[in-house]
C-alpha cells in the first residue's frame, strides 16, 4: 500500500508535465529544408474555442545554392520569376464545427486594405509572381458539393498565398484579425497575437 501510493502520486505528476507540455507545443516553430532546394520557416497555433481550431503560417523560400543559380543564369525570364516568387507565404486555416464543405469567397485583413488573385495554385514558383497581395482559390470550386448537409462536423482546410508586402503590412499591426467569409456568408473570425512579428518572419 505504502509502495503503491508514491508510484500513483508520481504517475499523476507525469501526466500534469505531459500535459502542460502539449500545451505550450499548441503554438509551435520549426525550421527544415528539402531537396537542398526549398527551406521552410513554420508557425502553428490551436485555438480551443471558435470555429477555426488552428492556424499555420509558413515561409518557404530556395537555398543559397539555388539563389546562386538565380543569380548566375541567362535565363531572364526565370530569374524574374525566381526573384519575385521567394520567399513565398503560405497562412492555412483549419475551421471546425460546420457540417458541410465550405468555400471562402472573401478575407478581410483587419485594419488592411489587400486585393485578391483567384485562380488554383498548381505551379507555385511561376504563378506567386504575378499574384496581387494574396491569392486564394475560386469560390465556385466544385460548388455542387458544397450544397451537401453532412450528419457529422466536417473538418474543413482553406489556404491562401501572401506576397511579401502584405506580410509585411500584418507584421505592423499590434494584433493580428482575420475574417473568412463563405459563399453562404457566414463570417469565421480569428484573432491572434502577431507572430509575423513575435517569430521574425
Amino acid at each position: 500500500m505504502f509502495i503503491r501510493f508514491p508510484f500513483i502520486m508520481c504517475r499523476i505528476f507525469l501526466f500534469y508535465v505531459l500535459g502542460l507540455f502539449l500545451l505550450s507545443a499548441s503554438d509551435k516553430v520549426e525550421s527544415y529544408c528539402e531537396r537542398n532546394y526549398s527551406c521552410y520557416k513554420r508557425y502553428s497555433e490551436r485555438f480551443k474555442s471558435g470555429s477555426i481550431s488552428r492556424i499555420s503560417f509558413w515561409e518557404e523560400d530556395i537555398t543559397e545554392s539555388v539563389k546562386e543559380e538565380v543569380r548566375t543564369t541567362t535565363n531572364k525570364e526565370y530569374k524574374k520569376v525566381m526573384e519575385e516568387g521567394y520567399p513565398a507565404y503560405f497562412l492555412e486555416f483549419n475551421i471546425v464545427g460546420e457540417h458541410r464543405a465550405i468555400n471562402v469567397k472573401q478575407v478581410l485583413f483587419d485594419g488592411i486594405k489587400a486585393e485578391a488573385s483567384i485562380f488554383h495554385l498548381y505551379e507555385p514558383s511561376w504563378q506567386l509572381s504575378m499574384i496581387k497581395d494574396f491569392q486564394m482559390g475560386p469560390a465556385d470550386a466544385n460548388f455542387g458539393f458544397t450544397k451537401l448537409i453532412f450528419p457529422i462536423p466536417v473538418n474543413n482546410t482553406f489556404t491562401i498565398s501572401l506576397r511579401r508586402g502584405l506580410v509585411d503590412k500584418l507584421k505592423a499591426q499590434k494584433k493580428i484579425k482575420i475574417t473568412l467569409i463563405s459563399t453562404y456568408d457566414k463570417k469565421f473570425v480569428v484573432e491572434t497575437d502577431n507572430f509575423i512579428k513575435k517569430y521574425g518572419f
